[in-house]
C-alpha cells in the first residue's frame, strides 16, 4: 500500500523557528493529493520531511503503514521532481533516463526498453539524443518526471515542478500531468502555490498558511465550502469579497445582520438578473472594467464598500454608470469577523 500518513508532525529549524506546526493530513493510495498555500506557509518542506531530505522536530510520518522517520531517502521508495529539472547539461535525454538504472546494475537491454518505453509515453522519442539545452521547458519537464517514472517509486513528490513555465505551457503540462497520474495510478503529492493547478490536478488538497492545515478536502468542497476566511479569500480568482454583515443592513433583501459576523461573495455569483425573491440585490457605481474576451471583470464601487464582478453581459459597460446586481442568498459564506472560521446557516 503506497499511502502517506503525516501525523501531528512539527518542524522547528536551529535557532527556534518554527515553519510546521501540528500538521497531520494523509494520501491514500494511488491518489494526487495537492499541497497548496503561499510562499513561505511550509509546503515544500512538508514535503522534504515526506522525502527524508529533512527531518521531523515532532511527530510521525508513515510510508506503506511503515514508519520512515529515520529512514535515509534512498530507503523510503519515493521519487522527488523538483521546479528545477535537475537534468545533468552534458548528458543527453536518453543518458539522463538511464542514468539511475545504470547506478542500480540494470542490465543494458533492460535499460534501453525501460528508456525507451518511457520515452514513448512521455512523447520524448524525437528527442532521445538531444542535449537539455536543445529542449523547451516543457521538455525538460518531461524529461524530469521521466526519470521519476523509472525510479519504480511507490510515492511520487512534486515540488511546484510547472511554476518555471509560462501559462499556456503550464496548462498543457497539468494536463500532462492529469493523464499520466491516471494511467500510472501511483500515490503523488504535488506542491504549489497556484491555486488554480490544485483545484485541476488535485482529487484532495491540503490548504497550508504560516505552516498550519487551514483544510483537507475536494477541491469542490474547498471552493464551495471554505473552512475559514483565508481559504475562502485564497483559493478561487479573482479573490472572494468580504462584507461586514452591518454594512448590508441597506440592502434588498440582505440577511439580518449580527454583530461579529462578516460575509463572503464569489465576484461570479453576482448576476444582472435576479434570479428569485430571496437574492441580495446590491447596487453601486462602475470603477473600473477589463473585458476577458466574453466576460467582464468589473470593480464596483457600493455603499458598503467596493467588490469585484465577473459577469457575461453582451451590452457594453461605461465607468462611472450606476449597475443593479443580485446575488442568490445561498451564495454568500459567513465567517465570524474574529476568528474567520465558517459560521454554518441554516439551510445550507
Amino acid at each position: 500500500m503506497a499511502t502517506v500518513e503525516i501525523e501531528h508532525v512539527d518542524k522547528v529549524r536551529p535557532g527556534g523557528q518554527a515553519v510546521l506546526h501540528d500538521v497531520s493530513c494523509a494520501a491514500r493510495d494511488g491518489e494526487l493529493l495537492a499541497v497548496v498555500g503561499p510562499s513561505g506557509c511550509g509546503k515544500s518542506t512538508l514535503l522534504r520531511l515526506v522525502a527524508g531530505l529533512e527531518s521531523v522536530t515532532v511527530g510521525v510520518i508513515r510510508i506503506g503503514g511503515c514508519v520512515v522517520n529515520d529512514l535515509p531517502p534512498q530507503r523510503r521508495d519515493v521519487a522527488m521532481v523538483f521546479q528545477s529539472h535537475a537534468l545533468y547539461p552534458h548528458m543527453t535525454v536518453y543518458e539522463n533516463l538511464a542514468f539511475g538504472l545504470r547506478v542500480r546494475g540494470t542490465a543494458r537491454r533492460e535499460t534501453d526498453r525501460r528508456v525507451r518505453q518511457v520515452g514513448a509515453r512521455l512523447g520524448l522519442e524525437a528527442m532521445l539524443e538531444r542535449y537539455p539545452r536543445e529542449l523547451s521547458g516543457g521538455q525538460r519537464q518531461r524529461t524530469a518526471l521521466g526519470r521519476a517514472m523509472l525510479r519504480d517509486a511507490a510515492v511520487f513528490l512534486l515540488d511546484e515542478p510547472l511554476s518555471s513555465l509560462d501559462v499556456p505551457l503550464r496548462a498543457e503540462m497539468r494536463r500532462e500531468l492529469a493523464e499520466l497520474h491516471r494511467s500510472l495510478g501511483t500515490t503523488m503529492i504535488y506542491v504549489t502555490h497556484d491555486q488554480s493547478e490544485a483545484l485541476s490536478l488535485g482529487q484532495r488538497m491540503v490548504v497550508l498558511a504560516g505552516g498550519r492545515v487551514q483544510q483537507i478536502d475536494t477541491p469542490v468542497d474547498v471552493y464551495r465550502r471554505p473552512a475559514n476566511r483565508f481559504v475562502a479569500g485564497f483559493v478561487g480568482w479573482p479573490p472572494m469579497n468580504f462584507l461586514r454583515a452591518e454594512s448590508l443592513a441597506d440592502m434588498v433583501g440582505a440577511p439580518a445582520g449580527e454583530a461579529g459576523v462578516e460575509y463572503g461573495v464569489r465576484p461570479e455569483c453576482f448576476a444582472a438578473q435576479p434570479g428569485g425573491p430571496d437574492d441580495v440585490q446590491f447596487t453601486g457605481r462602475i470603477e473600473r472594467i477589463e473585458s476577458q474576451g466574453g466576460e467582464w471583470y468589473l470593480e464596483l464601487a457600493l455603499r458598503c464598500g467596493r467588490v469585484l464582478v465577473r459577469l457575461r453581459l453582451e451590452q457594453a459597460l461605461t465607468v462611472g454608470e450606476p449597475l443593479r446586481l443580485w446575488v442568490r442568498r445561498a451564495d454568500l459564506h459567513t465567517f465570524d469577523a474574529t476568528t474567520g472560521q465558517r459560521v454554518e446557516s441554516s439551510g445550507r
